[in-house]
C-alpha cells in the first residue's frame, strides 16, 4: 500500500506541456462560453495535474494544483470525489489555469472549510465546481481580485461568512479586472449575520443564467460595467440588485430578462434594483418580479416600478453595448436556469433543495449550514482509468483513435477544430449541464464594445492659503485620491491645548478625537490642525509655508509609524516628549529650528493606516524686536523673457523678506520666494496675466507691515485680444451687482472696472479668471457703471461698453429665527418648523449630536426642514437655524433638543425554518433600531431573552425538540427598545426517535 501511495503521488505531479497545434485567437473558451470572458484560454495546449488527494496540503492535494502552477498553462482534473477541506488557498500572479470539476467521479467534488482567492491572475477556466465554505470560516467562498480573462461556468457557491462570491478591482480609480463571465452558477445560502451574495464591481463581467437565491444583501452589488442578463434573484433579504450603493464611483449596468422572486425574508418584495444613486445608469426591459410569495411563479414587468424609488437608479433607454449572450424570455430563462445551474451534471442535494425552494418559494436564509443539514454524503465513485496521466481516460481515447500510454496526445487537435484533445473530453464531460439544443456558440456580434467614458479630472480651483501669526502661506498639497477634500479640512489653530480636536476631519459623533495630553512645550502654541486622511498622500511636499520670525518648528508623528519618513529623521531631532488623544493615539515630538524668512515643508506621513501628523510653530524667545518699517519703493518690471523683476528699499533690522503674488487664478496673497537681498525675479509668470505684488520684511523678532501693492503684465508682443461686446447687468441687489459676459477667445483673464454713474473715473475693481463678476462692495440706493477689459499673452484690451445698475434700498440684517420647534419625529426622521424670519432670503439648519459642535446639515428657502439622516445610535440632538440676507447671516435661534423615539415594534413575526434544535425567525423593521431583541416563553411562563440580531431575521439555537415556543421581537435604538412585537406561537420538530 505504502507503494502504491507512492506511485500516485508521483503521477500528481504535472505534466510538462507539449507544444500545441490549437490557436486560441478568439476562440470560446469551450462550447457555450458567452460574453466577456468567452475567450480566457484557461489551461489549453500546456500541463495536467491530477488530484489524487484529500490532504490540506502536499503532492496531489487541490492547494498544490492551485498553488504551484508556473509559466506553463495547467489543466487541473480530478481523481477523488466528494467533500475536501482546504486551508485558504490564495492564487496570486498565475496565468492558464483551468479547473475541470467535471472530471471528478462519482457525485463530483466540493471544496469546502475556507477561500480559494485569485489575485493579479488571467485566462481561469472554472467548472463545475462546488465551493461551499462552511461555518469553520467568515471568509468569501470565492475571491477574485484584478485579474483578467476568467469564465466560471456551471459553478456552485455557498455558505460564506463574509461574500458568496465576489469579483472585483482592488483601485476603483484604475479597474485591473476585465473580461469576465459568471454563466450558470448559483450563488445561495451566505449565511448570518452578513449573508452577502457577492461584491461585483469594477470589472467588465456578464453574469447570465445564474441563481442567487437566500442572500440577505448584493445579490449582487455592482459597480464599473455589467451585463446581468436572464438571471434568477430569489428570497433576498434587505436588497437584490444593488446598482452602485452610496458610491460615487460610476456604474453602466444592463439588467434584461431576469426574474425576481421574493422570498420570506424579503424586507421590500416589490423592489429589485436598489440603492441607485446619480452615478448609476441602468437599461431596464424585459425582467420580471414575483412579490407576493404566494407559492406560484407568476411575475410581471413591473418597468420603472421595480427601481428603488427612494435611492433609484439612473434609467437610460439604449442599451450598454456589450458582448451579447443568447437571451430568453425571463420565464423561459427562469426554467433553464433552475434545470441546469450550478455544478449540475451530478448536482448535489443542496442545489437541488435550493432549487426547488425557488420553485415553490420556500427556505430562508441560513444562518449555519447545519440548519439545512450540513454537507451532504457524495458518493465518490471510481476516478476513470488513465494510463498516461494527459487527463483523458483510456476509453475514450481508445474509441477515437488515440494512444491511452502517449502523453503528449492531449494537445493535439485531431479534429481540427483549435479545442485540443483534452479539450475535447472536457467539453464532453461537461455538455450535459446545457439545456438540449442551446446555442454552443457565441452570438455573432460586431459591434463596439462601450467602453465608460474617462471623466475629466475636476480643475481644482487654487484656495487661499492658510494665513497664521507665526505660519504664513501655508499649502496643503495632498496626492492622495481624495486630496482636494483632504487639504479643504486643514486648518491653522491658536492656543493648543489639551481638549482641542486633533484633526479637521475626526470632529463628530464618535469620531471626535480630542488631545488628553499636551507637553507644556508646545501649549498655547500656533499650531496646524490636520486631516487624518490625508495619511495617504504619498507626496514630498504635504505641507509647506513660511516663517516671519526665528522659531522652534515642532512635528507630532504616530508613535506607530516605522520606519520613520527621512524629510522627519534628517531634519528633526526626537525630543522624548509625546501627545496623547482620547482614541488611544500617540505622537512623538521632533523639533527643528529655522530663522525667519525659511520655506518650511514637510513631506508624506509614510503610515497609510495610522493618524497623520500635526505641526506646531514657537517663535524663539528672546529680546529682538519685529522690523520696524516695511519695505519702500517696491517697482516691478515685465519682460517676456525673464518674468518680472522686483526690486525695493530695504528695511533697518531685516534678515530676509518675503514675496507675495497674488493673480487672478490665485486667490489670496501668497508668498511666492525669500531672499535676503532687495530683489526678486519671478520666472513662474505666464504671459497675459496680471500679477499684484507685495514685500514683507522680516528679521528674528518678527515681520513688518507689508509693502505697497505693485501690478506688473508679461506680453508676447501678439495681438491683444478684443474687449467682451456682451456686457451684462445678471443681478442688482441692495449690496451687490452680478454681471455677466461670454468667454473671448484667447483671453487669460478679464479686469472688471467700476464707475460712478454721474461720469467719474473708472477703477479696477478685480481681476477674474473667468467670465462673471460680483461686485459685493456696491452701496444700497446707488448707481455705477461697469465696463470689462480682456487680458491676453498680447496685452489688456481697451475697456468694453459700460453698463449702469442701480442697487435696492438698505436692508435690515435679518435676526434669529424664533420658535423653532419639532412639528414632527420618529426614529428615522425628524421635521422642524419655524416662524418666517422679515427679509430672510434662506435658511440654514444647525445640528449637534453626540456632544460634538453644531455643524450645518441643510439648506432652505421654506421655515421648515425635514432632517432624514438622523442615526439610530445617537440618542438625541440639538438643532439651530439661522437667517442669511444679503447682509450675511444671522445668529443662532435658541437650540432645540429633540430626543430620539424608541422604535415602533416589528410587525408581521413568522417562520423562516424550522428545526428540532432551532427557529428561524423573521419580522418586518419599521426602522430605526440599531438592534433587535428576541424573546421566548414557555408554557405561559415570563418571556427571556434568546438573542439579538443586526438584520430582521435570526435563529434561535437553544430550543428543545418538541416544544412549543411563544417568541416576540423588540426594536432598540439609542433611546431605548419598543414594545414587544405581536406574539408568534411556534413548536419546534420532534426529535430522532
Amino acid at each position: 500500500m505504502a507503494a502504491a501511495a507512492g506511485v500516485a503521488a508521483a503521477l500528481a505531479v504535472a505534466v510538462p506541456a507539449a507544444p500545441a497545434s490549437a490557436g486560441d485567437d478568439a476562440l470560446p473558451a469551450f462550447p457555450g462560453a458567452e460574453g466577456f470572458g468567452y475567450a480566457a484560454t484557461g489551461g489549453r495546449g500546456g500541463e495536467v495535474y491530477h488530484v489524487t488527494s484529500k490532504e490540506l496540503t502536499g503532492p496531489g492535494t487541490f492547494h498544490d494544483a492551485l498553488t504551484t502552477a508556473g509559466d506553463t498553462p495547467r489543466t487541473i482534473v480530478f481523481e477523488v470525489a466528494g467533500n475536501v477541506t482546504i486551508p485558504q488557498i490564495v492564487v496570486r500572479d498565475k496565468h492558464g489555469i483551468t479547473i475541470a470539476g467535471q472530471t471528478a467521479p462519482g457525485d463530483g467534488v466540493t471544496i469546502r472549510g475556507n477561500t480559494v482567492r485569485f489575485v493579479d491572475s488571467s485566462d481561469i477556466v472554472i467548472r463545475n465546481m462546488r465551493f461551499r465554505l462552511g461555518s469553520a470560516s467568515t471568509d468569501d467562498a470565492m475571491y477574485i481580485e484584478d485579474s483578467q480573462d476568467v469564465i466560471v461556468d456551471h459553478s456552485s457557491f455557498s455558505w460564506a461568512g463574509d461574500e458568496v462570491l465576489s469579483i472585483k478591482s482592488k483601485d476603483y480609480d484604475d479597474p485591473r479586472s476585465k473580461n469576465i463571465t459568471v454563466q450558470w452558477s448559483i450563488m445561495s445560502e451566505g449565511r448570518l449575520t452578513h449573508s452577502m451574495g457577492g461584491l461585483v464591481e469594477m470589472n467588465t463581467i456578464s453574469m447570465h443564467h445564474n441563481l442567487y437565491a437566500h442572500n440577505n444583501d448584493r445579490n449582487p452589488k455592482t459597480k464599473g460595467v455589467m451585463d446581468f442578463v436572464n438571471n434568477v434573484v430569489y428570497n433576498w433579504g434587505d436588497f437584490p440588485y444593488v446598482a452602485g450603493g452610496e458610491s460615487g464611483t460610476k456604474g453602466y449596468g444592463n439588467v434584461v430578462g431576469n426574474y425576481f422572486v421574493a422570498g420570506v425574508n424579503s424586507a421590500n418584495p416589490g423592489e429589485a434594483v436598489v440603492r441607485g444613486n446619480e452615478n448609476y445608469q441602468v437599461f431596464l426591459d424585459d425582467n420580471r418580479i414575483d412579490s407576493d410569495r404566494d407559492g406560484v411563479l407568476n411575475g410581471r414587468d413591473t418597468g420603472a416600478g421595480m427601481i428603488e424609488a427612494a435611492r433609484p437608479a439612473v434609467r437610460v433607454d439604449e442599451r450598454f453595448a456589450y458582448p451579447p449572450v443568447h437571451t430568453q424570455s425571463p420565464r423561459r430563462a427562469l426554467d433553464l436556469t433552475l434545470d441546469h445551474a450550478g455544478a449540475s451534471v451530478v448536482r448535489d442535494a443542496v442545489d437541488a433543495r435550493v432549487v426547488d425552494e425557488v420553485r415553490h418559494q420556500t427556505g430562508a436564509i441560513i444562518g449555519d449550514e447545519a440548519d439545512v443539514g450540513g454537507y451532504p454524503d457524495l458518493d465518490e465513485g471510481t476516478p476513470a482509468t488513465d494510463a498516461d496521466r494527459d487527463g483523458m481516460a483510456d476509453d475514450w481515447e481508445l474509441a477515437r483513435g488515440l494512444d491511452p500510454t502517449d502523453p503528449e496526445d492531449r494537445n493535439g487537435d485531431d479534429d481540427g477544430d483549435r479545442y485540443t484533445n483534452l479539450e475535447e473530453y472536457l467539453n464532453e464531460l461537461a455538455a450535459p449541464g446545457f439545456p438540449k439544443g442551446y446555442p454552443m456558440t457565441p452570438v455573432e456580434w460586431s459591434g463596439d464594445v462601450f467602453e465608460p467614458p474617462v471623466p475629466e479630472a475636476p480643475e481644482v480651483a487654487p484656495t487661499a492659503p492658510l494665513e497664521g501669526d507665526a505660519i504664513r502661506s501655508a499649502v496643503v498639497t495632498d496626492s492622495s485620491a481624495d486630496g482636494a477634500a483632504n487639504a479643504a479640512l486643514w486648518s491653522i489653530q491658536q492656543d493648543l491645548q489639551v481638549g482641542d480636536f486633533v484633526a479637521g476631519d475626526r470632529m463628530t459623533g464618535s469620531k471626535a478625537y480630542r488631545f488628553t495630553s499636551v507637553p507644556a512645550e508646545i501649549q498655547g502654541l500656533e499650531w496646524v490642525r490636520s486631516a487624518v486622511e490625508s495619511r495617504a498622500a504619498t507626496n514630498d511636499d504635504l505641507l509647506s509655508f513660511y516663517l516671519p520670525v526665528d522659531a522652534d518648528v515642532w512635528v507630532a508623528h504616530d508613535t506607530r509609524v516605522s520606519p520613520r519618513p527621512a524629510w522627519l529623521t534628517d531634519g528633526y531631532e526626537a525630543t522624548g516628549l509625546t501627545v496623547a488623544d482620547d482614541h488611544g493615539g500617540s505622537w512623538n515630538l521632533f523639533k527643528a529650528r529655522f530663522p525667519a524668512g525659511s520655506h518650511v515643508v514637510t513631506g508624506a506621513n509614510a503610515g497609510g493606516t495610522v493618524l497623520n501628523y500635526f505641526v506646531a510653530v514657537d517663535p524663539v524667545p528672546g529680546g529682538n524686536e519685529p522690523v520696524a518699517a516695511p519695505p519702500g519703493d517696491l517697482r516691478a518690471e515685465a519682460s517676456g523673457e525673464s518674468g518680472v523683476a522686483l526690486s525695493w528699499t530695504g528695511s533697518a533690522g531685516a534678515t530676509a523678506y518675503l514675496v507675495a503674488r497674488e493673480s487672478p487664478s490665485e486667490p489670496g496673497m501668497r508668498i511666492v520666494g525669500t531672499t535676503a537681498g532687495t530683489s526678486f525675479r519671478d520666472a513662474d509668470v505666464e504671459a497675459g496675466v496680471p500679477y499684484r505684488y507685495q514685500v514683507t520684511a522680516v528679521g528674528p523678532g518678527g515681520a513688518s507691515d507689508a509693502s505697497a501693492q505693485v501690478s506688473a503684465l508679461v506680453t508676447s508682443g501678439s495681438t491683444t485680444a478684443p474687449a467682451p461686446d456682451d456686457v451684462d447687468v445678471a443681478a442688482a441687489r441692495s449690496y451687490s451687482v452680478d454681471l455677466g459676459w461670454s468667454a473671448v477667445d484667447g483671453a487669460t483673464a478679464y479686469g472688471v472696472y467700476r464707475a460712478p454713474a454721474d461720469g467719474g473715473a473708472f477703477e479696477l475693481l478685480a481681476y477674474v479668471p473667468d467670465p462673471g463678476f460680483t461686485d459685493d462692495t456696491a452701496e444700497p440706493s446707488s448707481s455705477y457703471r461697469y465696463a470689462v477689459t480682456t487680458y491676453s499673452p498680447g496685452g489688456e484690451s481697451q475697456r468694453s461698453a459700460p453698463v449702469a445698475a442701480t442697487t435696492g434700498g438698505p436692508l435690515d440684517p435679518v435676526g434669529a429665527p424664533g420658535q423653532v420647534r419639532v412639528l414632527e419625529e420618529s426614529a428615522t426622521a425628524v421635521r422642524l418648523g419655524w416662524e418666517a424670519e422679515p427679509g430672510a432670503e434662506t435658511y440654514r439648519v444647525y445640528r449637534r449630536d453626540g456632544g460634538g459642535e453644531l455643524a450645518l446639515v441643510g439648506t432652505t428657502t421654506e421655515p421648515g426642514y425635514e432632517d432624514d439622516t438622523i442615526s439610530a445610535s445617537v440618542a438625541s440632538y440639538d438643532y439651530a437655524v439661522t437667517a442669511v440676507n444679503e447682509l450675511g447671516e444671522s445668529d443662532r435661534s435658541e437650540a432645540v433638543t429633540v430626543a430620539l423615539p424608541v422604535p415602533a415594534p416589528p410587525t408581521d413575526l413568522r417562520v423562516g425554518l424550522q428545526g428540532a434544535t432551532f427557529t428561524g425567525l423573521v419580522w418586518t423593521s419599521a426602522g430605526g433600531a440599531t438592534e433587535y431583541r428576541v424573546l421566548r416563553s414557555e408554557a405561559g411562563g415570563e418571556p427571556q431573552e434568546v438573542g439579538t440580531a443586526k438584520v430582521h431575521t435570526t435563529y434561535d439555537r437553544t430550543a428543545e425538540p418538541g416544544t412549543a415556543y411563544t417568541y416576540r421581537v423588540v426594536a432598540v435604538n439609542a433611546a431605548g427598545a419598543s414594545e414587544p412585537s405581536a406574539p408568534l406561537e411556534v413548536r419546534t420538530l420532534p426529535g430522532a426517535p
